[in-house]
């Protein structure tokens, strides 16, 4: 049965059985991935997904559920079940379908030519990044980990209240962790690259760039313990804002999980800091023209010059808050109800260069790798204590390397001290919660323990 047919049945059947409001999400994909060790193909998987979501208002209450077909069955098990899930439903929050006539911003996130991209094509590639990586150094004994992964993506949103949107989006990534040996000891580095354009990954470049990381490993040892001034360097910058961005969301600021409760329009940060919500931005891998709620989504400062401008709302926490939903609704999957997640969310870049930074920095540490994000962060009290490695900066120049230490400090003091930022704005990975992007940030000081 094709979507629309489905839906002209599914819609007769809801309105029969009292829904006053309904809504179908659907989305049609496919992943691609392959990964490469010691010249062979280590993995490789191609999966489809499509699925679609239906909710309703019943009674009142806002009913979910879900099915991957799409017949006569599956619609009465999404009326049964969406029903059931409505009934079920304590709290008094208000949840509606939104049926406003917005205007779309054209948003280019998908690459007719990257479909052209042939299987055997992104093989090679992997085994070329693989085989690149050997040939930048005779240090390097290996390859923990060579990816090629690529996606395609379509989400429409079809609801009763006449609204009927689609978008559609691709991309590439690709990842290399080379292994390389210091006497007894191995060092890992990393690069990646992520776009929608296949020729924009270069496997020499990509290669040269994660055997550099490791490299400049050698001879790493630990620090004195100590207050340092330190540069947060741009993907280090990046990865810390994704992992605290929770506390910018509107439902965690309502429930009471986020220190921000209270500071709306009040200075949270640094002057040097301002942080902006683009889902426009121009090759963002993040960018799309409406949220999972189909609201027309727009370029926000959430940050601005360190005065808190907005939360990230979707239509239901800006009820309770008597504003307008930001357009950040968000289902992490068909599956999932909506909550609420960025775009490409980022620390707006200044105008020194990172070489300027270090100088600036003088004396102090440049921190280039954090682990343990997960369980050495609470998203909360916005406290964290990560183990971490880097370079002891002196007299504003690289002097040597740094491992075996735990850098520890708060999230909320971090945006107070930013002394500076510079202007290399880098994104990471996408998460599956946004994109977050910085550029290289100057910190009054953090705890190091090192010796």
């Amino acid at each position: 049965m094709t979507l629309d047919a489905f839906k002209d049945i599914l819609f007769d059947r809801a309105k029969k059985e009292g829904f006053s409001e309904y809504e179908i999400y659907y989305v049609d994909g496919e992943n691609f991935k392959i990964s490469v060790y010691e010249k062979e193909i280590d993995q490789y998987s191609v999966n489809t997904k499509i699925g679609l979501s239906f909710r309703g208002l019943y009674h009142g209450k806002m009913g979910y559920a879900y099915t991957e077909i799409l017949d006569n069955e599956a619609i009465e098990l999404l009326i049964k079940n969406a029903k059931a899930n409505a009934m079920a439903i304590e709290n008094e929050d208000i949840e509606v379908i939104y049926g406003e006539k917005d205007t779309y911003a054209e948003v280019k996130g998908y690459n007719e030519a990257l479909e052209t991209v042939s299987v055997d094509e992104k093989i090679e590639l992997a085994l070329a990044l693989e085989k690149n990586v050997h040939e930048q150094s005779d240090k390097v004994k290996g390859v923990e980990y060579c990816l090629v992964q690529s996606s395609k993506n379509s989400r429409r949103i079809i609801n009763s209240k006449g609204l009927d949107v689609q978008y559609k989006s691709n991309g590439i990534a690709a990842v290399l962790i080379p292994i390389i040996q210091d006497g007894e000891k191995m060092i890992t580095g990393e690069a990646f690259k992520v776009t929608n354009i296949f020729e924009e990954i270069n496997p020499q470049q990509l290669a040269k760039e994660a055997v550099a990381d490791a490299l400049a490993y050698i001879g790493a040892e630990a620090v004195e313990s100590g207050n340092y001034p330190i540069a947060l360097r741009n993907d280090v910058a990046a990865d810390l804002l994704a992992t605290f961005s929770g506390i910018f969301s509107a439902d965690n600021v309502q429930k009471g999980l986020s220190l921000l409760k209270g500071k709306m329009g009040k200075q949270i940060g640094s002057s040097k800091l301002t942080i902006l919500d683009d889902p426009l931005l121009k090759n963002g891998i993040c960018s799309t023209p409406f949220d999972d709620e189909g609201v027309a989504t727009y370029t926000k400062t959430v940050v601005e010059k360190g005065r808190l401008h907005t939360f990230l709302y979707n239509l239901k926490t800006a009820m309770k808050d008597g504003v307008k939903t930001t357009g950040n609704a968000s289902k992490s999957s068909y599956a999932s109800p909506v909550d609420i997640a960025p775009t490409n969310f980022y620390i707006q870049p200044g105008e020194k260069s990172f070489e300027q930074l270090l100088k600036n920095l003088d004396d102090g540490i440049l921190i280039t790798q954090l682990q343990g994000m997960h369980s050495g962060t609470n998203a909360v009290t916005g406290d964290f204590s990560l183990a971490a490695k880097g370079f002891l900066v002196k007299k504003g120049k690289i002097k040597r390397p740094i491992e075996q230490i735990t850098v520890s400090g708060n999230f909320f003091k971090v945006l107070e001290n930013i002394e500076q930022v510079g202007a290399d704005l880098k994104f990471g990975m996408p998460t599956g919660q946004g994109c977050f992007g910085s550029p290289t940030l100057l910190i009054t000081q953090l705890s190091i323990a090192g010796k």
